[in-house]
């Protein structure tokens, strides 16, 4: 029950002085926060809120070992008994007497606290606190579990001094503070957000989304068209049982309409960034015939034409144009292939102009030649997107991906060109999988007795080449790409005399298989390049002078950023190229071992500062 009585200020010090004798002896954990609040209508209010004040003295104390019964009976106390008790320091007295001299009436408001036994009980010190209310002033009862802490709040220093033990899993607030410990509760939850925004891409997000859908399953087809066998499968999906050749043929139409969306979504594109070029035409033929026309006499005047076509009012048109231009821009910095493959996020990209200031443009430029190589040899058929715009459809680049050797902004060159200076007759078959030699006679030294052919020695799972029933997740490439020609990778030109190497268009994540290291097993070659396999009496070796896989480009580094790991998969030995952390646009590099270089007479040319062989 609240009783509301007016009591001098000298009464208030009174309580005060009380407090102040008691603090160097049972004060050491603060459970009450009181403010004396001084001034004209000055009022304190215990479990309720400031009313007025024009000054604040706040002092955070423990109340806890004081009985109220100390307390109430001060209240009835005249002036000149609790101005002259003895219990009062001179320097508070010094303070109160120059408050009194500020202050007229002051009034206390108080709320009389319940009993012990309702109060103070003991509780556990891991029982989740109550949630404490957000208030102004006044005094405040602390819950239990503060017992044992000190706040900093405003304390003296005596109160801030650390306890010998301290616990701070009990209140988030406490927990906030610098500490050297662990936190071990969680922290509190975050205010959900009222809308969530989405999070602009960058450049590099740009660049590498174009990437893995030039690389992705997905190819980018304008002739692939449903036909009758389909809308009839689609129609009696629902009056059949679903078995397996029925759900493959089901996830067959959805791949064809997801090529078909694709294929769609970039010829908008591309007719959009073609109407942009439409434009800025049409304005230049509008400024030759009506030299009188202002410059944005001559934008109104195409747009009302544009608008009389389309159906769309000039406003809408402008919105959808600054979208527009920003294909063009893409488009005119890294060719049509940027413009096709970018995606469906190139939206947002054009929209927000994400990355426009920030080297797009520049980026696209020097890739464009990389771009049109992979595009050319995975996609054969998306120049025909561009028979609308009136562009040619012939393909620059055929045959495979790596018969190419990329050199930055210049066009692309054969791989045969760029050896022909030490082999006039040089050739390079790709290969999926390795050849066995004829001195093996027809036996593969690769293969491994280890009991379970199909039981994978790591993770004990079931192999088998076939995607559908193979069980073994250790590198997914072995299985998941059945085309020597699927890996993000493209070969190009080196500086410092390294001729060729393999740089990855995509992120290679730490663990990642590159590649399986794929050519001729044979045996007995000595003063070339070849791969080691095999232990004991079936030794091994693989060289790709003349046939393999992309993995025959990768060179040598003193600090790789890769390197060469044995697998056994479905019972044959397998040497793959792992990533230890490969960035897009990086050069792929191993460490060829240091038998490499006892045994044959070459000169590292890495170029790294921790290079073991500069003048071999």
């Amino acid at each position: 029950m609240e009783s509301t009585a007016g009591v001098p200020h000298v009464r208030i010090s009174r309580v005060a002085s009380i407090i102040a004798a008691r603090l160097s002896d049972c004060l050491a954990s603060p459970a009450f926060e009181a403010q004396a609040l001084i001034g004209t209508e000055t009022r304190l209010l215990i479990h309720g809120h400031l009313q007025s004040s024009t000054s604040v003295n706040q002092r955070i104390i423990d109340l806890g070992a004081i009985g109220w019964d100390d307390i109430l009976p001060l209240l009835n106390l005249d002036e000149h008994q609790a101005s002259t008790d003895t219990l009062l320091d001179p320097q508070v007295q010094s303070q109160r007497r120059r408050e009194d001299e500020q202050a007229t009436s002051p009034r206390l408001l108080l709320t009389p606290p319940k009993s012990p036994s309702e109060n103070h009980h003991k509780q556990d010190i891991d029982q989740p606190k109550t949630k404490r209310r957000k208030v102004v002033g006044g005094l405040r009862p602390v819950p239990s579990s503060f017992k044992g802490k000190v706040s900093t709040v405003n304390a003296t220093p005596e109160a801030t001094q650390e306890p010998a033990e301290r616990d701070c899993t009990s209140d988030p607030k406490i927990s906030r503070q610098l500490q050297s410990g662990v936190r071990q509760l969680p922290q509190r939850k975050k205010p959900m957000a009222a809308r969530t925004s989405q999070t602009p891409r960058s450049t590099t997000t740009v660049i590498a989304s174009i990437w893995k859908t030039i690389y992705g399953p997905v190819t980018i087809d304008p002739t692939a068209a449903f036909g009758d066998n389909d809308a009839s499968l689609l129609s009696a999906q629902y009056n059949s049982r679903m078995d397996h050749d029925a759900f493959a043929q089901i996830s067959a139409i959805c791949l064809k309409a997801t090529t078909l969306s694709k294929s769609a979504r970039a010829l908008e594109v591309v007719v959009q960034a073609n109407w942009v070029d439409s434009y800025d035409a049409r304005l230049r033929v509008i400024g030759e015939e009506n030299p009188r026309l202002s410059s944005t006499e001559t934008r109104m005047a195409a747009l009302a034409e544009a608008c009389t076509t389309l159906g769309w009012t000039q406003k809408a048109l402008r919105n959808r144009m600054i979208i527009w231009r920003g294909y063009k821009d893409i488009k005119d910095a890294g060719g049509w292939v940027s413009l096709v493959f970018a995606g469906s996020g190139i939206y947002s990209t054009c929209k927000y102009h994400i990355g426009f200031d920030d080297g797009l443009l520049q980026r696209l430029k020097r890739i464009k030649m990389s771009l049109e190589v992979a595009a050319d040899t995975l996609h054969p058929r998306w120049r025909q997107l561009l028979y609308p715009v009136g562009v040619c459809t012939q393909r620059r680049y055929n045959d495979h991906p790596h018969d190419w050797v990329v050199d930055g902004e210049k066009k692309a060159i054969p791989l045969a060109t760029t050896y022909r200076q030490w082999d006039p007759d040089f050739t390079f078959q790709h290969l999926e999988r390795c050849t066995i030699d004829h001195c093996w006679s027809g036996q593969d030294p690769r293969r491994v007795n280890t009991g379970d052919t199909f039981m994978c020695l790591d993770c004990g799972e079931r192999q088998s080449e076939d995607l559908e029933n193979n069980r073994c997740e250790c590198f997914p490439i072995l299985t998941a790409m059945t085309s020597c020609m699927g890996a993000p990778v493209q070969v190009a030109r080196c500086q410092n005399g390294k001729n060729n190497g393999l740089f990855a268009r995509c992120a290679f994540e730490r663990g990642m298989a590159v590649g399986k290291f794929v050519g001729l097993v044979t045996n007995g070659i000595e003063g070339v390049d070849v791969m080691m396999g095999g232990n004991g009496d079936r030794r091994y070796q693989i060289y790709q002078g003349r046939v393999g896989n992309y993995t025959r480009f990768v060179n040598h580094s003193c600090a790789p950023n890769a390197q060469f790991t044995k697998f056994v998969f479905c019972g044959i030995e397998r040497i793959i190229v792992v990533s230890k952390g490969i960035e897009a646009g990086a050069e792929i590099t191993v460490d060829y071992s240091p038998s490499y270089w006892t045994e044959l007479d070459k000169v590292c040319l890495c170029g790294e500062s921790c290079c073991r062989y500069p003048r071999k």
